[in-house]
C-alpha cells in the first residue's frame, strides 16, 4: 500500500481553509456544520450536555457548540496536534474565550485521559471513514470508560450495500465531484454487519439513524448493551 493508513496523522484537516476569512460562506463548512448542529440539537444536545467530538477538526462543530453550553462540557479529540492548534485559532476568530466550557487534545490511539466528566453524547462525523477497523475497535473500546449509563455514540460512515462486495471499490459522489472508497485504504467503507460485529465485540449494540443528512454517508448510532431502551 502506497499511502499511510490515515492521511490525517500528517495533514492538517481543512487546512486550505486556514487563512480564509469567510469560512462561513464556503459549502464544506457552512452546510456540514449546520447539518451536525441540527442532528445533534434533535438528539437531546443542550447546554447540559457533557459532549465528546471524536476526531474533531479544527472546530467546525465545536465553534457552535461551545457557546450553547452552560453547565455542560465540551471535548474535543483529534489524531493531529497542529489540527488542535488550528482549532484554538477557530474558536479566537469566533469570539470564544479561552476559560469557556472546553477541552480540546490530540491523541493518537483515542486516548481519553483528559475526559474528566462522564459524557452524555458523543459524536463523529466521517472519522471511521479514515479508520481501519483495528482503529474502530480501538476508539470503541477507549471511549466506553468515558460514557454514562445512558450515553450514545453516534458515528457516521461509507456504507456498502448489502448486495455488494466490501472488496469492491465503490464509486461515490458529492457536490458533483466523483471519488471512491476502499476496503483497504483511506477512505474506508463497510458493510452495517461488519460493523455491527466489531461493535458487540466492543461491547455495544448499534443501528442506523436515518435523519443525518450527509451527502454521501450513513450515521450508526452505539450505546452499551447494558442499555437496553433510550
Amino acid at each position: 500500500m502506497q499511502q499511510s493508513e490515515n492521511y490525517y496523522r500528517e495533514h492538517i484537516f481543512l487546512a486550505d481553509l486556514r487563512d480564509r476569512t469567510d469560512r462561513d460562506q464556503v459549502q464544506i463548512w457552512h452546510e456540514h456544520q449546520q447539518m451536525q448542529l441540527s442532528f445533534l440539537k434533535r438528539k437531546g444536545f443542550s447546554g447540559s450536555t457533557n459532549i465528546l467530538d471524536l476526531g474533531c477538526g479544527p472546530m467546525r462543530l465545536g465553534s457552535v457548540l461551545i457557546p450553547e453550553l452552560v453547565s455542560g462540557w465540551y471535548y474535543g479529540q483529534d489524531i493531529n496536534s497542529e489540527t488542535i492548534a488550528y482549532g484554538h485559532e477557530v474558536l479566537q476568530n469566533c469570539g470564544v474565550e479561552p476559560n469557556a466550557s472546553y477541552t480540546l487534545f490530540a491523541s493518537e490511539n483515542f486516548e481519553l485521559d483528559l475526559v474528566d466528566r462522564k459524557i452524555d453524547i458523543a459524536f463523529s462525523n466521517s472519522l471511521f471513514s479514515h479508520l481501519n477497523l483495528n482503529s474502530i475497535y480501538t476508539c470503541l473500546l477507549q471511549l466506553s470508560k468515558r460514557l454514562s449509563s445512558s450515553a450514545v455514540y453516534y458515528s457516521s460512515f461509507f456504507i456498502v450495500p448489502a448486495d455488494s462486495s466490501w472488496l469492491d471499490v465503490q464509486a461515490r459522489s458529492k457536490w458533483g465531484n466523483q471519488f471512491s472508497t476502499f476496503s483497504f485504504q483511506d477512505p474506508y467503507h463497510y458493510h452495517r454487519s461488519l460493523l455491527e460485529s466489531v461493535a458487540r465485540e466492543a461491547g455495544y449494540r448499534m443501528d442506523l439513524v436515518g435523519d443525518y443528512g450527509h451527502p454521501t454517508q450513513t450515521m450508526a448510532r452505539f450505546w452499551r448493551k447494558r442499555n437496553f431502551w433510550f
